[in-house]
């Protein structure tokens, strides 16, 4: 049961804020049947992030890595936007959300219209649906190299290909932390929605927000680390509580 006092809270802060910055983790996508890697049953407990996901042992043996992505490759290929993702982009389209910082490559949030009203949208992690070259940096669209029926696509110039996702040990895309920390500083609301804010240095992002005086609205199943910053913690189905939060949104907003 959704805490409906503290619905209507976090909307009336939706509602008096007019640089909304949303923040998202792995579990805004699990409505669309993409599990979080780390939860019991997900990827990381069949294969070790420490070396499937590993930059330096992609560089050794990429067979590893494309092993383990062919999977990941089925879930995130035929997902849809859910009605978080829905939402975030009505936001946007109200003029509410300005940007979009998000740990997951699925790019759910562009397949339900985010980025299309002038929001940014942040990738911390790389995206999925582009493959590059690490040897000549060329770029490749999904459907131009064949990843199935070989152990792992190699370049014309014999460099691995890979796709635009970032694996560990491997740098964040140039300038994109930069430009998330800065939204933060930005907003005078910030969604964290769907992340436990454990990994570095994305759980920077709720203390700089708190710092430069935006409200924040925490949104997951599970409590987290930094529940204390919270101006509003509501638990429970992002979707559903989204779908209520844009219900109480609307009685009160001119569109």
């Amino acid at each position: 049961m959704i805490d409906e006092d503290k619905l209507f809270e976090a909307a009336l802060i939706i509602k008096n804020s007019n640089y909304i910055v949303v923040f998202s983790g792995a579990g805004i996508s699990t409505e669309s049947g993409i599990d979080d890697f780390r939860s019991p049953g997900g990827l990381w407990e069949r294969y070790d992030p420490n070396i499937y996901a590993s930059y330096q042992y992609f560089l050794q043996d990429p067979s590893l890595f494309w092993k383990m992505h062919k999977e990941v490759e089925d879930l995130v290929g035929t997902a849809e936007p859910n009605q978080s993702h829905l939402t975030i982009a009505e936001l946007e389209r109200m003029g509410k959300v300005k940007a979009v910082i998000t740990q997951n490559i699925d790019m759910l949030h562009q397949k339900a219209g985010s980025g299309k009203n002038g929001a940014k949208i942040y990738q911390l992690h790389g995206e999925y649906g582009k493959l590059h070259c690490i040897k000549c940096n060329m770029e490749f669209k999904y459907d131009e190299i064949d990843t199935k029926n070989v152990e792992y696509p190699v370049c014309e110039c014999s460099g691995y290909i890979k796709p635009k996702v970032i694996l560990f040990g491997e740098s964040l895309p140039h300038g994109v932390l930069e430009g998330a920390m800065n939204e933060c500083t930005n907003a005078d609301c910030l969604i964290v929605v769907g992340s436990s804010l454990l990994v570095s240095p994305a759980n920077f992002m709720p203390s700089i927000a708190k710092q430069y005086g935006a409200k924040l609205i925490f949104i997951n199943r599970e409590n987290t680390i930094m529940d204390d910053l919270a101006d509003v913690f509501l638990k429970g189905s992002a979707g559903e509580i989204f779908t209520q939060l844009l219900k109480i949104i609307k009685l009160n907003i001119k569109v």
